[in-house]
């Protein structure tokens, strides 16, 4: 009977059989993955991929040596074995194979199985199919190499294993493996060159690495992403060579141009220098798309439409526009059409402006009232007969009352407003490879922070690009214009001084015409009624300027080979402005005139037309792998011609709506006004520039000047530039490591300055008003010097470009050194001659300063987040030379005019001159001064007037964060200010210099309790009671150190979401913006006389579809 299994041994046994059973199935498959059937079928795929796929379908490990991706192979297996795939993969190759254990190594044969030498040949072109002239052909890993000739074709001797390296600058370098082939044509790619690794000059576009000028090309991303008020707004923050001055009169008008200088002066400011159709001879040239504009076409552009803002600073950057370049060049370059199907992008910019009162510190009303009888205001003092002490008291009481009631009235609000801006711009292109086109509309209204102010501008353009085979054609046609108005409540000023104990609304809420009305004594005495500023504002009052100005650039390049290259261009502007003033006859300041004089109309016409044209040769030619040379010859020729009329007409009667039809006459001893003005200039050019293996660099520029603006002996000028560069950083020593970018660079040469009036060379004749038995005569308006000489500007600058660590580390660091021989200045001759003055060539002014861009990143981390903080740092410093004597006359008018700049040598045009002051005596109250002896004095002397500050910070710039991760991004932009100092006008004004007759106007806080009363008071301010005129001194110049929050500003960006593809929407874009948003400063000192500055908060939305 056979034994029977315990079910537990039984259950084991079963256990045991199936394991048996699974382990043998195991054995089966890895027995044929191992040595089993592979399959494949595949076309043109690479060796390295076929290996990769054969790997997979075993368990054996491949090795195999190099790259072998560019070696292409067709395979059709089933169910083969290793060595059968293996044979099949590498038959007819250079390689074997050997299968150790579970590895598979394939080595590429020996050279003594290779093939004999041969000559093999081919072309090189572009990705245009043009040939590449100069192009390098080698072996890689030997000496055999050789160059291509005119049509682009090579011949070389090599072995059919070996790898060819072709190269040509500015494309990228690429390796292919010959396999045996007797012929290799081959297509090289242009090097796709970043925005910040070209440089913009508006003539040429040259790379960075290839340009020894200092000079800075920002994107229009960038200009976005500080803010939405302007290009010049933007650029300041992000370049520190570009200085912005405060306007402290005119503040945030919105028709008020901002006063700009690029590394310092270069010359002087004289307002006779410049003419009605001149420009500021410190301010930057201007170049939009290739030809010069204007400062107020810049500030009025959409920002939506620029593509990129290059600042060219110094001479070999600048020496390309000569006799205009001595201030720098700022190029615009907007946006161009793109091929491909239409594209469509709307942008809307909203902008909100909150007034800045914060610097104001004026009395309210018991304060005002309390000063006035401090002041004596009130007290009799027998010098009038017309006054009495009742009549005083009365005129107290009647204002205490009003205190007591509670009549406190915030002038400051009255006039002004919140300023809301809404901009649209709508853009759209694509085209095809031939014919792109590109049309663009945008309109913006601005209201101003003072009522009845604003600014409307609108804009069109249209542009079309043709190109075919070796012709491109470009034509740009801009039609832009503006509504700019100014506030029927005239200055700010005058609210500001409107005393808050009076109300501008009578018991029936009706604008009052007087604030106060006193008896008719009062008056004679010199008190008078007090007009109220509001009530002219409810006027038909009338400001407004409207301009028209339509352009086309046209612009064709020829190119004949990849050596020579001819292009062109041709710029017609034609412009319109009228400005139309009117003042109604009830306005207050015809109160004491005649029925015949009441009311004012004013209109003046200004016409322009101008035409810039160009040719341009280029050559440029790679001679070897190494060495790259580019030469240009340039020739332009300009006229522009002005013309403005004007009149003014006055006594309206009532009700006319200021239609001057219903003048009485013309302004008394005028007439009707006409200027004229045609300047021409044209010039010629020459630059070359060579590179030695992307290393050495050296480039001189040579360009000769004619123009109308200076003496007919005088009117051609040469202009010249010449630099070096070395880039460090393709240095074999700075391979593999750290450094990125460590460039060397330094130029030096001539530029000029042609931002004077015409007038200066040209004598210029009036036609008497009236006539006598002898006719009608003819007087000498200015008399022109037809010696008149340029004036040049040399430049030496030595930079350091650094970047390190992938980027994380940049930073830009230049010097330089501006010397301007001769001047140009304006003098007044005796008057015996009957000439009121003329323009002559004095002195010389020296200009030096420093400039760093520093940024780093903490944390960089590019397709997730980064974080990163900069430091922008300007130094600047100025000295006049040689002026002798020539300019005593100038000085003369400065000081009766009570100016605090003078034109002295060894001084700077920044000095503030005063008398230095010991401050205020103790016991009288009165002010001591400091003589040129040194010693203690009550007399002001103006002999002892010298140099008591300089307006020049020691360093000003902007301190930076930017935070961005995906799409979002968030920056902080703080300007600061240190080591200038400012003469405090509301010190001198509004706290001093208050005599009897201005006690009626309101005045500083400091005026009432920072003045002397009492014996022993330790005051900085004179006695209360002492109402003589205050000389200038420096009592009132302050240090004026500052930091200012410029921008902060959030953005978002989003694309290709599942929402957004269905609604057609490719991007869309969000960001918040806050600029000018607070003030520290160390001076209270008030800003925004005439009118206020402001606090923005804005807001911009684009959508791409």
């Amino acid at each position: 009977m056979p034994c029977a299994w315990p079910p537990l041994t039984l259950k084991i046994v079963r256990i045991m059989k199936l394991t048996t059973i699974l382990m043998l199935f195991s054995l089966l498959q890895v027995g044929a993955k191992g040595f089993g059937q592979i399959t494949l079928n595949q076309k043109n795929v690479s060796l390295e991929k076929a290996l990769r796929n054969i790997e997979k379908q075993t368990d054996y490990v491949f090795f195999y040596p190099g790259d072998l991706s560019d070696i292409e192979v067709n395979i059709k297996l089933h169910d083969v074995p290793l060595e059968a795939a293996l044979d099949a993969c590498l038959r007819n190759l250079p390689f074997s194979y050997k299968v150790v254990k579970k590895t598979v190594v394939i080595s590429a044969l020996e050279s003594r199985t290779m093939v004999a030498p041969y000559q093999l040949s081919g072309k090189v072109t572009d990705s245009l199919g043009m040939p590449l002239p100069g192009a390098v052909v080698r072996v890689k890993g030997k000496e055999t190499r050789t160059t291509s000739d005119s049509q682009g074709r090579y011949y070389l001797t090599v072995e059919g294993t070996d790898v060819l390296v072709f190269s040509y600058i500015g494309f990228k370098t690429q390796e292919i493996k010959i396999h045996d082939r007797r012929v290799i044509n081959i297509s090289l790619l242009e090097t796709k060159t970043s925005l910040g690794e070209i440089v913009v000059t508006g003539m040429m576009d040259r790379k960075k690495d290839s340009f020894t000028g200092a000079a800075v090309t920002i994107s229009g991303d960038q200009l976005k992403a500080i803010g939405n008020q302007n290009i010049i707004q933007s650029l300041k923050t992000l370049d520190p060579s570009i200085i912005v001055l405060d306007n402290n009169r005119m503040g945030s008008n919105p028709n008020t141009l901002p006063t700009i200088e690029l590394r310092g002066k270069s010359g002087l400011s004289q307002t006779e220098l410049k003419d009605q159709f001149g420009g500021d001879p410190n301010q930057p040239l201007f170049i939009l798309d290739g030809f010069e504009t204007d400062l107020r076409t810049i500030v009025d552009l959409d920002m939506n439409r620029v593509a990129s803002a290059t600042i060219l600073k110094d001479a070999a950057s600048t020496a390309l526009y000569g006799a205009r370049a001595a201030n720098g060049v700022v190029v615009i370059k907007t946006k161009v059409p793109l091929p491909g199907t239409m594209r469509i992008s709307y942008t809307g910019d909203y902008r909100v402006e909150m007034l800045d009162l914060s610097d104001y510190n004026l009395m309210n009303a018991a304060e005002k009232l309390e000063f006035e009888r401090l002041s004596g205001r009130f007290t009799f003092n027998g010098n009038n007969s017309y006054l009495t002490q009742a009549t005083l008291d009365t005129l107290y009481y009647a204002r205490l009352a009003n205190v007591r009631r509670g009549v406190n009235t915030d002038w400051l609000r009255v006039p002004g407003q919140t300023g809301f801006t809404n901009g649209h711009s709508v853009y759209a292109d694509g085209g095809d490879e031939q014919v792109r086109y590109s049309v663009g509309l945008n309109f913006r209204n601005a209201t101003g922070l003072m009522k009845g102010s604003g600014r409307q501008t609108w804009g069109a353009n249209v542009d079309l690009v043709y190109r075919k085979n070796k012709v491109s054609i470009a034509n740009k046609l801009y039609v832009n214009g503006y509504r700019a108005d100014e506030s029927p409540y005239g200055s700010f000023s005058d609210f500001s001084r409107a005393n808050p104990y009076n109300t501008p609304y009578d018991k029936d809420g009706k604008v009052l015409m007087y604030l106060e009305t006193l008896p008719r004594t009062s008056i004679i005495a010199g008190f008078g009624n007090i007009g109220s500023p509001l009530y002219n504002a409810t006027l038909d009052n009338q400001n407004r300027t409207t301009n028209l100005n339509i352009q086309n650039n046209l612009q064709a390049v020829f190119t004949f080979n990849n050596s020579f290259k001819l292009d062109g261009g041709l710029q017609l502007n034609r412009g319109g402005l009228k400005n139309i003033t009117y003042t109604p006859p009830e306005h207050t300041m015809f109160q004491n005139s005649t029925i015949y004089e009441r009311g004012s109309y004013k209109q003046t016409r200004a016409d322009n037309l101008s035409y810039n044209a160009n040719l341009m040769f280029t050559f440029a030619k790679a001679f070897t792998e190494k060495q790259l040379f580019n030469a240009n010859l340039r020739a332009d020729i300009e006229q522009k011609e002005d013309e403005s009329i004007g009149l003014v007409a006055t006594g309206f009667p009532l009700g006319t709506a200021g239609d001057p039809s219903f003048a009485f006459s013309y302004q008394p001893n005028s007439k009707p006004q006409r200027a004229s003005r045609i300047y021409r200039r044209n010039n010629v050019l020459a630059s070359i520039n060579y590179t030695y293996d992307q290393r050495f660099v050296i480039d001189a520029t040579y360009r000769l000047d004619g123009s109308t603006a200076f003496g007919s002996q005088k009117q051609y000028s040469p202009f010249w530039s010449a630099g070096a560069a070395w880039n460090v950083h393709n240095e074999s020593f700075l391979q593999n490591s750290s450094v990125g970018l460590l460039r060397l660079r330094g130029n030096v040469g001539t530029t000029g300055n042609q931002g004077f009036a015409s007038i200066s060379s040209i004598s210029t004749y009036g036609y008497a008003t009236n006539t006598n038995i002898l006719g009608q005569g003819v007087s000498v308006l200015s008399f022109g010097n037809e010696n008149l000489e340029w004036q040049k500007t040399l430049q030496t600058s030595v930079g350091i470009d650094l970047s390190m660590f992938n980027n994380r580390l940049s930073a830009t660091l230049n010097a330089y050194d501006k010397y301007s021989n001769p001047l140009v200045v304006f003098i007044n001759p005796p008057s015996s001659t009957g000439i009121s003055g003329y323009a002559t060539n004095a002195g010389n002014l020296t200009t030096k300063g420093l400039e760093a861009n520093v940024r780093f990143s903490p944390y960089f981390r590019p397709n997730g987040l980064t974080w990163s903080i900069g430091l922008l740092a300007s130094m600047v410093r100025s000295k006049y030379g040689n002026f002798n004597n020539i300019l005593n006359s100038v000085n003369s008018q400065q000081l009766a005019n009570n100016s605090l700049i003078r034109y002295t040598d060894g001084h700077s045009p920044d000095d503030i001159w005063a008398v230095e002051s010991a401050g205020i005596d103790p016991g009288t109250g009165r002010e001591l001064f400091i003589n040129a002896q040194g010693e203690y004095t009550f007399t002001y002397n103006v002999n002892d007037i010298k140099v008591v500050g300089n307006s020049r910070p020691d360093i000003e710039g902007v301190i930076s964060s930017n935070l961005s991760y995906k799409g979002f991004q968030f920056g902080v932009n703080l300007r600061y200010s240190f080591g200038g100092d400012l003469f405090n006008e509301a010190l001198y004004n509004k706290v001093e210099n208050i005599d009897i007759n201005s006690l009626y106007l309101n005045q500083d806080k400091r005026a009432l309790y920072s003045r002397w009363q009492d014996v022993g008071d330790r005051a900085q301010f004179k006695g209360i009671s002492l109402t003589d005129r205050t000389p200038i001194s420096s009592r009132f110049v302050q240090r004026n150190n500052f930091i200012v929050g410029e921008s902060f500003n959030v953005g978002y960006w989003i694309n290709d979401t599942r929402l957004m593809k269905k609604l057609g929407i490719k991007s869309v874009r969000f960001n918040v913006y806050m600029n000018d948003i607070f003030r520290v400063a160390s001076v209270k000192a008030e800003r925004g006389i005439d009118y206020p500055f402001a606090n923005t908060i804005s807001s911009s939305l684009n959508v791409s579809f």
